[in-house]
């Protein structure tokens, strides 16, 4: 997402994605894996390459809200989805990286962590906070797109 140097811009783009998402559902996550970025068509529609994932959130998404977590499988192993706030998410391996245990979403304290040894992460970042672990977690790119279905509601 661009920086926004006009706050009423930025309020109204946030307005319209809350709204949007509320009221369709249509909300997609991409994660390009290794820095791999969406691509455009010559007619601009968004294309994605081998290595995009896309999540759709729909209404019983636990993605739908800040904190929400889902776990997805994917080419790259499975990847942890977290929603920080209303317009950040973030993705990361779902393998410890100490000794490869299942990592989850720990909403009490805002933090990944791995339930074998103990290990803890930042969920904005993947840097190591505790335990055994001496890696941080491989991040990957995520990008936000609203879908609007141009189908008439019946």
């Amino acid at each position: 997402m661009k920086n926004c140097n006009d706050e009423n811009a930025c309020n109204g783009r946030r307005d319209f994605l809350v709204k949007a998402t509320a009221t369709t559902g249509g909300l997609l996550l991409s994660l390009a894996s290794a820095g791999t970025l969406l691509a455009q068509k010559k007619d601009d529609t968004p294309q994605t390459s081998d290595e995009d994932v896309i999540v759709k959130l729909d209404a019983n998404s636990a993605l739908n809200k800040p904190g929400g977590s889902e776990t997805v499988e994917t080419k790259a192993g499975k990847i942890i989805v977290v929603r920080n706030t209303d317009m950040s998410v973030s993705a990361f391996s779902a393998k410890c990286t100490h000794k490869g245990g299942p990592i989850k979403y720990d909403e009490k304290t805002g933090e990944l962590a791995c339930p074998w040894h103990g290990s803890r992460f930042d969920v904005k970042t993947g840097a190591v906070l505790g335990g055994p672990a001496k890696s941080p977690l491989p991040a990957f790119t995520t990008e936000n797109a609203v879908v609007v279905d141009l189908k008439p509601k019946a």
